[in-house]
């Protein structure tokens, strides 16, 4: 029987944090690919495809043309710094579960040592 991992546990609480992180970082990114694909895209179809340039410049202010333009360019910048957040914190859990590796083989070798003592010894 393995003894307990209390030592490992202390130390290592990024194994039990490194998720949250990562599936933070897949949220924000994935939500901010959503909204592309399913607001911003469509929006610039209708923006840009369907008016000619001069219908553009002649919209009157709350005229549904300029609504588009507003959502054209609102939406990028919040999507910027919740995509930059969200790879962060995917790159934070990433290496909150590389920096655990090393304690978790170094107390596994202690383990193995405890366990057969005299192994290889004459």
């Amino acid at each position: 029987m393995a003894p307990k991992l209390d030592k490992l546990e202390k130390e290592t609480t990024g194994l039990k944090l490194f998720p949250l992180f990562t599936i933070l970082g897949w949220l924000l990114v994935g939500f901010s690919i959503v909204v592309n694909v399913g607001v911003l895209s469509p929006t610039a179809a209708v923006y840009w495809g369907n008016n000619a340039k001069a219908v553009r410049d002649a919209a009157e202010a709350g005229s549904p043309l300029l609504a588009q333009l507003t959502t054209l360019a609102w939406w990028p910048k919040l999507l910027l710094p919740l995509t930059f957040l969200g790879v962060s914190s995917f790159m934070v859990g990433i290496a909150m579960e590389f920096a655990a590796i090393p304690k978790i083989l170094d107390r596994r070798i202690e383990i193995l040592k405890k366990a057969v003592p005299l192994m290889g010894r004459r």
